[in-house]
Order: structure tokens, then sequence, then C-alpha cells
């Protein structure tokens, strides 16, 4: 069955962390890192992360929810150290074309991370990738 992503749906985090931009930044791209924080719930847990941090540049992240393996991967589209990353998103439970943004700016002794997630298939996948992110940033907040 081919799903139609539908391009008014989106979903924004925000989310204040408890470490400098530069930090926060580069969180998301050390491999080890990554699989302390983006596990897409409580209890699971990330057996494979990959990261080549350029601009065309792929990762892979392979998350158990507990049951199953979940592989996600990409394409890096835009990275400026330490305010935003841009990446395509795909996963089982995502459609081609979705685009995660993550926006960084310092605010106090932390930073404001604001996510936004482009294309979904319908509200339910949207809804699901909004239990998801929060899941990861919470985890995120405690790894960093």
């Amino acid at each position: 069955m081919t799903q139609i992503a539908t391009a008014e749906l989106s979903l924004t985090l925000d989310q204040l962390l408890p470490a400098p931009p530069g930090r926060v930044y580069d969180a998301w791209l050390d491999p080890d890192f990554l699989a302390r924080f983006m596990s897409p719930c409580e209890g699971g847990s990330v057996p494979e992360a990959s990261v080549d941090a350029r601009v065309g540049g792929a990762y892979r992240i392979v998350m158990n929810d507990g049951s199953k393996d979940i592989p996600h991967h990409g394409t890096y589209l835009e990275l400026q150290r330490p305010h935003r990353l841009r990446f395509t998103w795909q996963s089982p439970h995502s459609v081609e074309g979705s685009v995660v943004t993550l926006t960084l700016t310092p605010e106090g002794d932390g930073t404001r991370l604001v996510l936004r997630q482009d294309r979904f298939a319908n509200e339910g996948a949207r809804d699901g990738h909004i239990k998801g992110w929060t899941s990861i940033l919470a985890q995120l907040v405690q790894a960093l």
C-alpha cells in the first residue's frame, strides 16, 4: 500500500536542555551518544548507530522498542554548528520526503531545542512521532 504524505502535517516540539548549544549539537552527531538517547520508548535501546556527519552524509539508527528492531536512516541536508541541523528521516513509520530540523538557541546556562518534522502520511503517524520524539527528548535531557 502506498502512503501519500500530506505536506501540511508537521510537528514541532520545544525542549530546554541543560547543556550549551555546542554540546547539544555534537550529541546528535556522535554515534555513541545517540545510542544513549535515541530510543523510542522508556526501556528501549539503540543496538546500532552510525553517522557520517557531513552535508550529503548518511546516518543509520536502529531503535529497539523491547520487542523488535526499528531501522531509521537518512541524509544530512544542513549542518550549521552549533545552531541548526536538518536531515531526512526514513523509517517503517515515515514517508518519503520527511525532514527533521533542529534549531538550537542559547538560553541561560542551557539550550532551547526546537525540533520540527515535516511530512506525515496522516495524523496518526504524526501523533506517533510526537510520542517517540517526546520520549527521545526526555532521554536527551537525562543523557546530557
